[in-house]
């Protein structure tokens, strides 16, 4: 027993200080899944059968605070680059897009590992940017490839918006698509890249399932082990049978880790990349849903684990905070690699946000060295920030956010799952997350905490003001579709020459400016009140006709902008900009860009970017997108 206890105090040490017993780097395997609900694993809920992550788990070190971004290609960036999605992406290019992701110029987590001798191999979803060579996997630090390289596509024949979405390496994946359920695809793929690794090198396996996003999807094996447990509403039956196959598939790559002798000196990190859509995934305890800064959308299902971790330290939890953005620098302390970007550096690039938690983790250190997380920021309608304050934890939600509901422990069902639940935070709400997780009670209305919600609100302004976007374009390119036919058979892959994205060509010359250009003025809805901007949380909505409410039009391009509102986030569009022109999309103050901005015309506010949509006033006096042949949406007037 004293030998034992000894064992195990070195081995603490040893991984405190970066190394293993063995003294050679551990292999690195991230299994982030898709859309996961905090409450579909096993070890969070009695009704998803999860027996291979339970497993996992119960040998784990859970992370009951890690962080993530609302929704997906934000998160791969934050964590490929270790930068917070403020400081790297948060928009979601569809594959026609040109851009997005990671700029060309920040170092991947993958180039960083590769530099100190690493095998590299990314297997499932990329969403990290395609339109060009050098944004492929292959050529962001990734040795191989296997996977789609945009958001989601069928789960078996790998097809979105009518091209074949399915990369090997360097080329489309001939022959594989529509083979088998992708899970299936990837967990051979993986067993094989195990079966020829050479163990002389340390191998970094980044393992994106496509699961549970959707399309709902999934073998009838996977249900079937359900029918006890008489789930009757079909999305969610669906979304507990596409963890299922994950939790199979992951045990058949710890078992492949075991045949090799590799899984004793490799470290598993297992999250998701958001919270789970309120459709199909539970959240339960947490409020709201992926594409919400609540809880539910952005605190993630996260413990690592595997051989390298002590016996004396398997089983527990750290509750501190950490983003996804902290593997960065954390697998740096591990592989022996430095976290700093010199490259990105001297492009004037933001640097890494990423901070080293692998002490805390082990147990070296008492307390995570992240006391801030900005969940999100800038000009996008609706942001989170978390800091400590004096020991408390507290967190800003601010404007709107579009799902804020409270889950049931079983959920969704029948019942609506809260796509009605949105709701505006304004300047923002805050909460108490040491004794209120689960948001519940709103303090920002408490005088007691008025000068912690001043402090934390001028801290996410400043946040704001640092706010960067990759470089990309918020517009379907047709030559994308033109060369999956012409180039690639019917697969999708890049169309443009390397580099930064091209600046859209100059448009026409534009034409005399009116010699009687409108003067500021209130839009008005007939009978209604007027288009207005409260405060700074950026989003649109009707209210008063005040000095808030006061557009006018820039005569060169016709873009409207607030009369009120000074700085470069003052012209109307719609949010997120990258989205697919949705009915419902919010409006909010945002940049000028060439891509998207608004036009008046004969009494319609018209989307430049979105053709046939138009900006319309709903009966909750909220302001969204709608289609032009909305009878409401003709009804604007500029007084």
């Amino acid at each position: 027993r004293g030998l034992e206890l000894l064992l195990g105090s070195l081995t603490v040490v040893a991984l405190a200080t970066g190394a293993t017993l063995s003294g050679t780097k551990p292999h690195i395997v991230y299994f982030l899944v898709d859309d996961l609900g905090y409450a579909n694993v096993g070890f969070h809920n009695d009704e998803p059968i999860t027996p291979e992550i339970d497993a996992l788990a119960a040998d784990s070190i859970e992370l009951l605070s890690l962080y993530a971004y609302k929704f997906c290609s934000p998160t791969r960036s934050s964590i490929m680059s270790g930068r917070l999605p403020l400081h790297v992406n948060q928009e979601n290019h569809p594959p026609e897009y040109p851009g997005g992701g990671v700029p060309l110029g920040m170092t991947t987590i993958a180039n960083h590992l590769s530099s100190v001798g690493y095998s590299t191999h990314q297997v499932g979803k990329w969403h990290c940017g395609m339109s060009g060579e050098d944004r492929l996997p292959i050529n962001r630090g990734f040795n191989s490839s296997l996977g789609y390289l945009s958001g989601a596509e069928d789960h078996y024949d790998q097809t979105r918006d009518g091209h074949v979405d399915f990369w090997k390496s360097t080329g489309p994946a001939y022959g594989m698509n529509g083979s088998a359920y992708s899970t299936y695809l990837y967990t051979t793929e993986v067993e094989q890249l195990i079966h020829d690794h050479d163990t002389m090198n340390p191998m970094f396996l980044y393992m994106a399932f496509q699961n549970t996003h959707g399309p709902l999807q999934v073998p009838e094996n996977y249900t079937d082990i359900y029918a006890a447990k008489k789930v009757n509403y079909n999305p969610r039956l669906m979304c507990l049978g596409m963890i299922a196959a994950v939790s199979e598939s992951i045990g058949r790559m710890v078992d492949a880790l075991k045949l090799k002798n590799m899984y004793d000196n490799t470290l598993i990190i297992f999250s998701s990349d958001n919270g789970g859509p309120h459709d199909h995934a539970n959240n339960y305890p947490f409020r709201g849903a992926k594409g919400s800064d609540w809880e539910g959308g952005t605190r993630v299902v996260a413990f690592v684990s595997g051989g390298i971790i002590p016996q004396t330290l398997r089983g527990t939890k750290r509750a501190g905070l950490m983003h996804v953005c902290d593997w960065y620098a954390t697998l740096g302390d591990l592989a022996g690699y430095n976290a700093t970007d010199p490259k990105a550096a001297a492009l004037n690039l933001p640097p890494p946000d990423s901070l080293n938690a692998w002490p805390w983790i082990i147990g070296d250190a008492t307390r995570s060295p992240r006391v801030e997380v900005p969940l999100s920021g800038g000009p996008i309608g609706g942001s989170g920030l978390i800091q400590v304050v004096n020991n408390v934890t507290f967190k800003l939600v601010r404007g709107t956010q579009s799902v804020s509901m409270f889950p049931g422990v079983h959920m969704p069902n029948s019942t609506d799952g809260g796509s009605n639940s949105g709701m505006s935070c304004g300047l923002g709400q805050l909460y108490n997350l040491d004794v209120d997780s689960v948001e519940h009670h709103d303090l920002s209305n408490d005088t007691q905490y008025a000068a912690v919600l001043l402090a934390i609100q001028k801290r996410a302004a400043e946040l704001d003001e640092t706010y960067f976007q990759s470089d990309g374009v918020d517009k379907a390119d047709p030559a994308a579709s033109a060369a999956a036919v012409a180039k690639y058979g019917g697969f999708w892959g890049p169309w443009l020459p390397p580099g930064p994205v091209p600046t859209p060509p100059t448009p026409a010359p534009p034409p005399p400016p009116n010699p009687n250009p409108p003067a500021a003025g209130h839009f008005l809805k007939v009978g209604q009140l007027c288009l207005g901007v409260p405060g700074t949380d950026w989003v649109v909505h009707m209210g008063p006709c005040d000095s808030t409410s006061k557009w006018s039009m820039d005569n060169t391009t016709n873009a409207v902008f607030n009369v009120a509102v000074t700085g470069k986030y003052r012209f109307l569009r719609h949010s997120p900009p990258s989205t697919n022109c949705g009915v419902g999309n919010t409006v909010i103050l945002g940049e000028q860009t060439p891509a998207v901005f608004t036009t008046f015309s004969a009494g319609s506010l018209k989307s430049k970017s979105c053709s046939g949509m138009c900006i319309v006033a709903q009966s909750d006096g909220a302001v969204a997108l709608a289609s032009c042949t909305d009878p409401t949406a003709s009804t604007w007037q500029l007084v």
